[in-house]
This record gives structure tokens, C-alpha cells and sequence, in this order.
């Protein structure tokens, strides 16, 4: 099992309506349809719930049983009608690119 780690830096003005995004639309075609195995999805803040501008905002991690079947899951979602679908007239949510890192877990990680 790899774990994939995906972090961004969601524009303020339009975070709202980012996450009500992913909840209501990329979420569910993700893991209903594509069968994403999600572990986590979170929003990432100070503990005033202040954001700083150099971090990102929202983290969120998802399991695969390898490299290529995350490619292969990716693939198919980005070129699928569906995913064409929910973006459109959606605005730019990213202030900088995504940040993407596989994490391989060490022999005591309970996730292995």
C-alpha cells in the first residue's frame, strides 16, 4: 500500500465554495464512481484558525495498492466526462499549484 498526500493553497475568496465543492461534487465521483480510498480530507489552520499564507490550506490523503493503479484511477477520473462535468464554471480555487508526495510507511506504521 503507498500513500498519496495532496496539499493546496485554496484562494481565501473562493474557499467556501472550494470545499462545498469537494464535499457535494469531487468527493463523492471520486470515491463512488473511481473507488478513490480516501483516508482523510482536512482543512489546515493555526490554532487561532488563522491560515498562513505560505502553507497550505487543505490536505488530504488517499491509499492505493500501488503506483500504477493510482495512475491508472487518476487518469481515467481526469478524462472522464463526469469530472469535465463538475469543473465547468468552476473558478481557478488555487492561489499556487498543488503539492503532491507519496508516503511509504516504515515497518511500525499502523497503515501498511
Amino acid at each position: 500500500m503507498i500513500y498519496e498526500l495532496r496539499s493546496y493553497w485554496i484562494e481565501p475568496a473562493v474557499y467556501n465554495q472550494y470545499i462545498d465543492w469537494v464535499n457535494q461534487k469531487a468527493q463523492p465521483l471520486q470515491r463512488e464512481k473511481f473507488g478513490f480510498r480516501v483516508i482523510g480530507f482536512w482543512t489546515v489552520g493555526a490554532e487561532d484558525g488563522t491560515v498562513d499564507a505560505d502553507s497550505p490550506n487543505v490536505v488530504w490523503l488517499t491509499a492505493w495498492e500501488s503506483r500504477e493503479e493510482r495512475d491508472r484511477v487518476w487518469s481515467a477520473l481526469r478524462a472522464s466526462p463526469e469530472w469535465t462535468a463538475i469543473r465547468e464554471g468552476m473558478p481557478n480555487f488555487h492561489r499556487k499549484p498543488g503539492n503532491v508526495k507519496f508516503l511509504d510507511p516504515v515497518a511500525c506504521s499502523p497503515l501498511t
